[in-house]
Formats: structure tokens, sequence, C-alpha cells
């Protein structure tokens, strides 16, 4: 203490080093924040494509059990799900084809050996998070590497 009043000197800075520490935890809080909401909407998609998919088995299935005896019992393409031309009246399995949710664009039909649709996947090559807790007729889904491998099909 010179003069009556306290040494300045050595305690500069502080305030600035405590503002930096403020933004890097800030920073780091926000960063947290923004990988924990990509992968909510991840599952969300993920979710939304389980949900999607079971709608076109579902669907193939119905088409198939109705089929006329001697006629193919999967469809030609998935727009013979929104309108069923083996009968003269509308008989739809599907109100619309919806898109895959993972990535925004149209499902990829698998085909049937015997010809015709008899399942869709997605085209995205993304890890699932997803890797437990499935359906029985899903459990193969937890060992795979991409959404691609998640194949919704039905085989009567």
């Amino acid at each position: 203490m010179v003069n009556g009043r306290p040494s300045i000197t050595r305690q500069r800075g502080v305030t600035y080093l405590w503002a930096l520490l403020m933004v890097l935890f800030i920073t780091l809080g926000l960063g947290k924040l923004l990988e924990n909401v990509a992968k909510t909407n991840k599952r969300a998609r993920e979710a939304e494509l389980l949900y999607t998919g079971n709608l076109y088995r579902d669907a193939i299935r119905q088409y198939s059990q109705s089929t006329p005896v001697g006629a193919k019992p999967y469809p030609e393409k998935l727009d013979n799900l929104l309108r069923d031309p083996r009968y003269p009246v509308v008989r739809r399995y599907l109100r619309r084809l919806y898109p895959d949710p993972v990535t925004g664009n149209a499902f990829i039909p698998i085909p049937s050996p015997d010809g015709g649709v008899m399942g869709v996947h997605s085209a995205s090559l993304l890890k699932p998070v997803k890797t437990a807790g499935f359906r029985t007729d899903q459990a193969a889904f937890a060992t795979a590497p991409s959404y691609v491998q998640w194949e919704f099909t039905y085989a009567p």
C-alpha cells in the first residue's frame, strides 16, 4: 500500500480472465445442447422410418392376402398400393406413397423373386442410433451397420 491505496497492478486482467472462462463455458454448453438436439432429431427420424416402413410392409401384406387365385401375390410397382388395378372397385392399401424420413426421397423397392415388389428400404448409409428394442420380426435391424439394411419386406 502506497499513499493509502491498494495495489491494483497485481489484479489487472482478472476480470478479463473470468470473462474468457464464462465465454468458454457458454460455448461448451451450447455445443453440448446442439449435439443433443441433433441426436434427438435423428432418433425422431429413425422412429418415423420404422413406422413408415411398417406401413409399407402391412400394405404389401394386405395386397398379397387379397390376391385372386392365379394372380401374382406382389404389386408390380408401389403405385399399385394406392389403387389396386386387379379389381374394378377402388381398393387402397396406402393413402399415398410416403417418403423415406431419413433421406426425404422415395423408398427403394425390394424386388420379389417372382416379380413385383416385396418390400422397401431406405437409401441412407448413415449409422442407426437404435441398436436394441426391436420387434421380433425386426431383430436383424440391431446388427445393421446402416439404414440400407433395414428392409421392410413381406414374405407369405
